[in-house]
């Protein structure tokens, strides 16, 4: 092994980057879900300016969820930049979730 993966290594295992690996995991699932509730209340995309990005990783997971084809972003209107609705893909997941009980932050 190398100094560099000894040193990686023992990096990967502080609390620190276990809390940053966590929140890939667990913060685009609950903006997903954030998004599917709000389209399904409203009926329309989620404006950005609804868009919860307080989170440790928020704005990477809004990325990761487009990248994965979980959401769409389409043009804003007068008060955003940019709307944002789950797909079919998104919504399937979502639906998934919420028969199983889950909810964000669990």
């Amino acid at each position: 092994m190398s100094t560099y993966d000894d040193l990686a290594g023992m990096l990967m295992r502080t609390d620190a980057i276990q809390t940053v690996l966590d929140s890939l995991k667990s913060e685009p699932v609950a903006l997903l879900f954030h998004i599917y509730r709000e389209s399904e209340r409203t009926g329309s995309g989620v404006p950005d300016h609804r868009i919860p990005l307080t989170g440790y990783l928020r704005d990477v997971a809004l990325r990761a969820l487009l990248g994965a084809g979980l959401i769409e972003r389409t043009a804003g209107g007068k008060l955003s930049i940019y709307t944002y609705r789950p797909t079919a893909l998104g919504l399937e997941y979502c639906r998934k979730l919420e028969s199983e009980g889950w909810k964000p932050g669990a």
